[in-house]
């Protein structure tokens, strides 16, 4: 009976101890697993604004790039004051837990520099109006002709529709840079001119007794610059290193002679020309003092062309090209061709900002790229606006 007993006693301890293992085992995994679920990972955001841009598994490598970025726009040696990045490029630090999804990581700086540093393409139309040309679209929107129709290869000068639609493109960059540096240099002075009145020298007539000589001075300011371009400086201080040397220059005063006979005889002429100025021609009826054969004959071609479909510019060479003038540019261009006149007569050039016509008298003139791209007689007043008039003689 005794054996039985020990046998009985000896099992309940293997019972025992094998119980306590598997106590011991399972509150090593459960700690085990609560350890694995609580552990973290953590991250650095690269802002640009509000939007990030990359994730760094380390500080110092996402705060490279922002160096980076100032670099490109610092001088090596600069004495700078101060850089802003807009938007703001910012460093934020993010916890992750180890079970979760992982966010990509920035392996390198150089690629992102660069997307940091370059432009986005941005697009968006326009639906041409009654009464527009392309001048005044173009305008607009701050770009030229030329880049608008390279951009819509179906839309043409002479065919402009009210409907059309017109394409554009742009580039923005992503970030701006403003550097403010501290500058000193050496800076050249002007000299003063002095005059002295002489009579051994006609009237009309100037020669320099003495050189004028530059002055230096030396200047510290703060120069401001936006993505490596200066947009404003200020002057701190200035100090005069060599003062400038005035130049001399003679002034004649003696009076010129001139003959009774060349006077009247100047005078005969003077009279001559005064009377022919101021003779008249007619036109449509009409008489117009001071008019030229150039502005009837101009005048007469524009009319040639009501109807046709043509931009405003084209209406207007064609129209020169009639009276042997060749020139074809942007509307303010047209003004190198003859005067301004404040009392336009018909067959002048009617100047706008972004828009160019003949005038035909009675405030009215001959447009261009009017009413769906058509040459058609309107008002002077129109859409754009009026600068003057210049009169070809």
């Amino acid at each position: 009976m005794s054996i039985i007993k020990e046998i009985k006693s000896r099992r309940d301890s293997v019972l025992i101890l094998a119980l306590i293992v598997t106590l011991v085992l399972s509150t090593t995994i459960i700690s085990s697993a609560m350890t694995a679920s609580s552990k973290t990972v953590d991250y650095w955001q690269l802002k640009l604004g509000n939007k990030t841009v990359a994730v760094f598994d380390n500080e110092s490598q996402a705060k490279e790039v922002i160096e980076q970025v100032k670099a490109k726009y610092v001088a090596k040696g600069a004495n700078v004051e101060a850089v802003e990045i807009d938007p703001a490029l910012t460093v934020n630090q993010i916890t992750v837990k180890a079970s979760d999804e992982q966010p990509k990581v920035e392996k390198g700086t150089k690629k992102l520099v660069d997307k940091l540093l370059g432009d986005e393409k941005a697009s968006k139309t326009y639906t041409v109006q009654d009464g527009d040309t392309l001048w005044d679209i173009a305008a607009a929107f701050g770009t030229d002709v030329d880049t608008i129709l390279a951009a819509n290869p179906n839309v043409s000068l002479e065919s402009l529709m009210p409907g059309d639609v017109i394409k554009f493109s742009s580039k923005s960059l992503l970030l701006t840079v403003t550097v403010k540096e501290k500058v000193t240099s050496d800076k050249a002075v002007e000299f003063d001119t002095v005059y002295e009145d002489t009579d051994a020298l006609y009237e009309g007539e100037e020669e320099v007794k003495t050189e004028g000589v530059q002055g230096t001075e030396k200047v510290t300011e703060v120069v401001t610059k936006s993505n490596g371009k200066v947009v404003s400086t200020k002057v701190l201080s200035s100090k005069t290193v060599k003062a400038p040397e005035s130049a001399v220059v003679l002034r004649g005063t003696k009076t010129k002679e001139t003959p009774a006979a060349q006077s009247s005889s100047s005078n005969s002429r003077s009279n001559s020309s005064s009377s022919r100025a101021s003779s008249s021609r007619s036109y449509a009826g009409s008489s117009q003092s001071g008019y030229s054969a150039n502005g009837n004959t101009i005048l007469a071609a524009a009319y040639s062309q009501l109807g046709v479909g043509q931009d405003c510019t084209s209406l207007v060479s064609n129209s020169l090209a009639a009276a042997g003038i060749y020139f074809h540019g942007w509307p303010q261009q047209y003004a190198s061709l003859g005067s301004w006149t404040s009392n336009p007569v018909p067959g002048d050039i009617v100047i706008y900002d972004t828009h160019v016509a003949i005038y035909a008298g009675g405030g009215t003139a001959v447009h261009g790229g009017w009413n769906g791209g058509t040459t058609a007689v309107g008002p002077v007043s129109c859409s754009a606006n009026l600068i003057g008039y210049i009169h070809i003689g």
